[in-house]
């Protein structure tokens, strides 16, 4: 089982112009911005991470990808609320959700919409 693709979420007021992920050190060829816009809810940047790199092996995929988003999260303000969905080659998927009050973590579900349509 590989890491064959990847997203992070965001929301898009939380990215600082010119900060962009390098699909290289999340461990992938390509990686695709789109705004995501749900109704009344916060608008959302989605990080979409495409065809692995073949040099890393199974174990390592997954490690790179989550050290790069943390590597990367890194540079956004304490507490930026984030979502990581990992699809891998047998056709599993995992969703990981963040949502942070005064910069601790209160709550940890999916999706990342709905934890922040709840939380104003």
């Amino acid at each position: 089982m590989t890491l064959s693709h990847a997203t992070l979420v965001i929301p898009a007021h939380m990215l600082p112009g010119g900060i962009a992920p390098i699909a290289h050190e999340f461990g992938f060829e390509h990686v695709e911005k789109q705004r995501l816009e749900h109704g009344d809810a916060i608008t959302l940047t989605q990080f979409a991470f495409n065809s692995p790199l073949t040099e890393h092996n199974e174990l390592d995929a997954d490690k790179t990808f989550d050290s790069a988003a943390k590597y990367f999260l890194w540079h956004l303000a304490k507490g930026t609320p984030y979502q990581i969905t990992k699809s891998f080659s047998d056709g599993s998927q995992s969703i990981k959700s963040y949502l942070y009050r005064n910069n601790r973590l209160t709550s940890h579900a999916s999706p990342l919409e709905e934890l922040l349509a709840n939380s104003q």
